[in-house]
């Protein structure tokens, strides 16, 4: 014992293999070179991967598979020198009738894993893709098809591939999930006509066209699904010189004043109503201190970025496809959606009260008037409607729904001051008032 114990110091004894390779004699790192070259086939092992009709062909060694070394070669080098004297003895005895086998062990790196499964999910992961559509001669149309998504489970992925690599199986199923569109190419090919449509006319101010026609593209081409909200202000936002918008008369606090984005009430009101036509609820809805020229009493929506918004929900159950169409005097807002035959809504103001303007007269300086005239103005009396929406066709009978209450403010005979440029001057703005 103690002759072998001096020639074999520091290496396997004879009679020890690591797997059918004799590996006695070999110093420490003969065996791991030896335990290195043995576990390649495993580690080099071709392993499928699969997912969403995908197929990747990677190795043990890329699903985190891993050799221990060091644990596989301290084994070798431990055989027949555990225990006492007498232990060793027996041990080594033995070697000499049978040979003992050490089997090389792995580890198995989850990091490594992971990054394989990443790597892999990035190529089979789709994010789903809703149609896109537009609208051609009064027609809303598919101009890309949607396109379903798939998603994978990195966590579950992750324990599959564990299990396989451990329990050595040629393949693994990845945990993947087939994730549909919000608006699919079905569901827009049954949205063709139009369920509701409103138009407003409007005057010839070509700064106030202007701001209408910039409002009105910004809204054109929102799809509203079911369930959600549409805000005018988030939607169209600051209506101001850095957005392109002009200066154009505004009713503010009953007196027409100049202000940026004049005008953009006008398609929010236009737009009110046709969401009040196609069943839209109304969350947030203001009207004017007066009443608006192109619109009967209770039909307007005033807004004001940052202060005054509408806020229309889709109650439908179904998209909403918003589109706008500005013309030479009007200005149209039309909605998209799946059409409910024989269904007729009708908008209409009533229970009317008449609200009597204050006694005495108010004086005001106006700045679109040329300084030093004076116009007297007299009282207006003011109102208040109820805005009811009227649902005929559906079965039973019509609904009746408040969908508005206003009250425009009286106003007290005003006796107005000009306050502009006078008259017959230009002012620095380049546009006579």
């Amino acid at each position: 014992m103690g002759a072998t114990e001096l020639g074999y110091r520091g290496r396997a004894l004879p009679g020890v293999t690591i797997g059918t390779a004799a590996v006695g004699g070999m110093d420490a790192a003969g065996l791991r070179r030896a335990v290195a070259g043995l576990s390649e086939p495993e580690l080099s092992r071709p392993v499928v991967v699969r997912g969403a009709g995908l197929e990747f062909v990677v190795t043990a060694r890329e699903l985190g598979l891993e050799a221990d070394v060091e644990g596989t070669a301290g084994e070798a080098l431990s055989v027949g020198r555990r225990g006492g004297p007498g232990a060793r003895l027996l041990a080594r005895m033995a070697l000499l009738r049978r040979p003992v086998a050490v089997r090389v062990r792995y580890l198995h790196r989850s990091e490594a894993a992971a990054a394989s499964v990443a790597r892999i999910a990035g190529v089979v992961a789709v994010e789903a893709r809703d149609a896109r559509v537009e609208v051609a001669e009064g027609r809303l149309v598919v101009v890309g098809p949607s396109q379903d998504g798939v998603a994978v489970d990195e966590a579950a992925s992750l324990v599959r591939v564990v299990e396989a690599i451990e329990q050595r199986l040629p393949e693994v199923v990845l945990a993947v999930e087939l994730r549909r569109p919000d608006f699919t190419t079905e569901a827009a090919d049954g949205m063709a006509e139009p369920v509701a449509q409103f138009t407003t006319r409007f005057g010839a101010n070509p700064d106030r066209i202007h701001n209408i026609r910039l409002a009105a593209a910004a809204l054109r081409g929102a799809l509203i699904p079911p369930g959600s909200t549409l805000s005018f202000n988030k939607r169209v936002g600051p209506r101001d010189a850095a957005r392109g918008y002009l200066k154009a008369p505004v009713l503010i606090d009953n007196d027409l004043v100049p202000g940026d984005g004049g005008g953009v009430c006008q398609v929010s009101s236009t737009l009110f109503n046709a969401a009040v036509l196609a069943g839209m609820a109304t969350e947030s809805r203001t009207n004017h201190s007066r009443p608006v020229p192109y619109l009967p009493a209770g039909r307007d929506a005033a807004v004001e970025y940052g202060l005054i918004d509408l806020v229309l929900r889709n109650t439908t159950g179904s998209h909403l496809f918003l589109w706008t169409e500005v013309g030479r005097r009007t200005i149209t807002v039309t909605l998209y959606g799946p059409r409910q035959e024989g269904r007729k809504v009708r908008v209409t103001a009533v229970d009317p009260v008449v609200l009597p303007p204050p006694p005495g007269t108010v004086t005001k300086r106006d700045p679109l008037m040329p300084e030093g005239e004076i116009v007297v103005e007299p009282p207006k009396s003011g109102l208040r409607v109820r805005t009811l929406r009227i649902v005929e066709g559906v079965g039973g009978d019509p609904s009746i729904e408040t969908v508005a209450v206003s009250t425009y403010q009286p106003v007290a005979r005003t006796r107005r001051i000009g306050a502009g440029a006078p008259r017959g001057v230009v002012p620095a703005s380049g546009q006579r008032r």
